[in-house]
């Protein structure tokens, strides 16, 4: 029996994508795709809903036949959980990514070697998939000891979850949040070929920026540029460049004209890939994971049975990053970035 762990995020304004629908059409897809008739399991994680449930595909006497039950339920998420656009601290009883993880663990208890596919089917950005908006501030609310007191605020260590957030990010699989026989029993779920999705945007408009200004430089070439190239830039502007010395822990004297080797240029769009959650989860997995390569972004698919792909417009970006940095991408022919665990 094949497993599957579907994570669909909650449909926040402005956009309202409906999550829901594409981890459905994800389902019929797969399950169309399973022409050897192999019995399937689909773990559903709503977040909005806060129902998680198991939807089985099995074939006694060669006739498909689909069951249904219910598995946990969490608090569904609205709109009075948020201020503005932020998921408020202390929603305690709500789902979180932490419980998707526990849930991979298990299958890797009970029924290792058969999870095909973590899918996170949600708004994103570099640093991982946007299940509500919650934020990493490293300080967790706890309730006051004192009847009628005020919360109680916890300093939380460097590497450790804020308890407050419910958004996936690339810290998870540290030490301080994932003991070694949790990883162990995470990593034991998937089957030899079982690979991750994280479906959403991986967009920082900054990044996007400069990789833009460095693919339209009169000197720039899409393949063989040499590392130790020099690059004159005269059009970067204070954000960018403040940036720019900040990922590549330097300071360019003169900013009217910002001298760059290519092989800084390179390392700091490295040092950005490395940080991303997708890789994050392609590592700690050990299996290929399929994302949104940093600077670009998704958008919903038309047609029948919708779901998510990167946006064609960013080819020059796809080119960039597989001739600079070996990328390959995935084989749905969404322009999501393959993410190998290897990448270093």
């Amino acid at each position: 029996m094949k497993h599957f762990v579907l994570v669909a995020g909650y449909e926040m304004p402005p956009k309202n994508l409906p999550f829901r629908a594409y981890y459905e059409n994800r389902i019929r897809r797969l399950v169309a795709a399973d022409k050897a008739g192999e019995d399937l399991v689909f773990q559903i994680f709503d977040v909005g809903s806060g129902e998680v449930v198991a939807r089985t595909f099995t074939y006694p006497g060669g006739t498909r036949t689909e069951s249904v039950a219910a598995v946990r339920s969490f608090l569904p998420v609205t709109r009075a959980r948020y201020d503005g656009h932020a998921f408020k601290d202390g929603q305690d009883g709500v789902m979180s990514v932490t419980d998707v993880y526990a849930a991979v663990r298990t299958i890797g208890v009970r029924a290792p070697g058969t999870l095909m596919e973590l899918s996170f089917v949600s708004h994103g950005f570099y640093g991982g998939p946007v299940l509500v908006n919650s934020y990493d501030d490293g300080i967790a609310e706890r309730p006051s000891t004192v009847p009628g007191g005020r919360p109680v605020l916890v300093q939380m260590g460097s590497m450790a979850r804020d308890p407050d957030d419910k958004d996936p990010r690339a810290k998870d699989f540290h030490a301080a949040n994932m003991e070694p026989a949790e990883l162990a029993a995470f990593q034991a779920a998937y089957h030899p070929d079982g690979i991750n999705w994280t479906w959403g945007c991986a967009f920082d408009e900054t990044v996007h920026q400069i990789l833009t200004k460095l693919e339209f430089h009169p000197e720039y070439r899409s393949a063989g540029l040499p590392d130790d190239k020099v690059l004159a830039f005269r059009n970067l502007t204070q954000g960018q460049i403040y940036v720019l010395e900040k990922g590549l822990g330097t300071t360019f004297p003169d900013h009217r004209e910002v001298d760059v080797t290519f092989g800084e240029l390179k390392r700091f769009f490295r040092k950005y890939l490395l940080s991303s959650y997708s890789h994050a989860l392609a590592v700690a997995s050990r299996r290929k994971t399929f994302g949104g390569l940093v600077g670009t972004y998704a958008e919903p698919d038309t047609g029948p049975r919708p779901l998510m792909h990167i946006n064609s417009g960013f080819s020059r970006h796809f080119t960039f990053y597989k001739n600079y940095f070996g990328f390959a991408f995935d084989p749905e022919r969404r322009r999501y970035g393959l993410y190998d665990p290897a990448f270093v």
